[in-house]
């Protein structure tokens, strides 16, 4: 994912802004420093480093990654570390292949470890969710697997990130094909549920949310013919897309 760019434009009387909000400083050099110290603040609220675009009085333009201590290199967890990457693809394989008490089993492990290290809003901690709600839904509870795509929806929102949040969404949909859409009376509500979470996700959110409401999907993700042993395998971003 591309690095979010933040603009910063300095005057000759030591005002500045960041992103359009001025800062205002004593001089030249004290605007520079209210100026990184702002981006800095804003790294870190959005756990994840950013590109300082910043344009001195002169008009000469310089770019600065900003990426402070405690900030994420991979705030969105594309990248599992070694000691989780392993078991996650222990639990898909055994989900593959129709082993289901033994995948929910170790899932629920693995879950419960990553949770009580980091968090249960962690990004590992949602990560390892997504795998749990795809688990359960080859397990034959696809209920429990959107109810819970939703959750880690909601998850990534609340830490800042979109992306992650849109792929957990479209993940969500998946299993709601497999559900039996709103034509299963579990499945009339979470597609509501669905609807809700893509209202917030603005025009891309807008094009598919009224067809959740409405029974039937059209999502990028979406399988209609989702069966019991086709393989969700994994996907770039973490997501799973059907295999054979």
């Amino acid at each position: 994912m591309a690095v979010e760019r933040v603009a910063v434009d300095l005057a000759t009387d030591g005002r500045v802004w960041v992103d359009g909000v001025e800062v205002r400083a004593a001089s030249v050099e004290a605007a520079r420093a209210a100026a990184v110290a702002r981006v800095e603040e804003l790294a870190r609220r959005r756990r994840r480093p950013l590109r300082m675009v910043a344009r001195d009085p002169d008009g000469r333009v310089h770019e600065v990654e900003v990426a402070p201590p405690g900030v994420p290199a991979d705030p969105d967890a594309r990248t599992m570390p070694a000691e989780y990457a392993g078991r996650m693809a222990a639990i898909k394989e055994a989900s593959t292949r129709g082993s289901h008490r033994v995948a929910e089993g170790a899932v629920e492990a693995l879950r419960r470890e990553v949770c009580e290290e980091h968090g249960p809003g962690h990004p590992y901690a949602l990560r390892v969710r997504e795998l749990h709600a795809i688990v359960l839904a080859r397990a034959g509870q696809p209920a429990e697997g959107v109810a819970m795509a939703l959750d880690v929806a909601e998850g990534w929102r609340v830490l800042g990130s979109p992306d992650a949040a849109w792929e957990a969404i479209q993940c969500a949909g998946t299993l709601w094909e497999r559900l039996g859409g709103a034509h299963s009376g579990s499945g009339a509500w979470l597609g509501e549920r669905l609807a809700h979470a893509l209202a917030r996700h603005g025009e891309r959110g807008r094009r598919h949310g009224p067809r959740y409401s409405a029974g039937w999907i059209n999502c990028a993700c979406a399988d209609r013919e989702l069966m019991p042993g086709a393989v969700l395998r994994a996907a770039p971003g973490g997501m799973f897309r059907r295999g054979r």
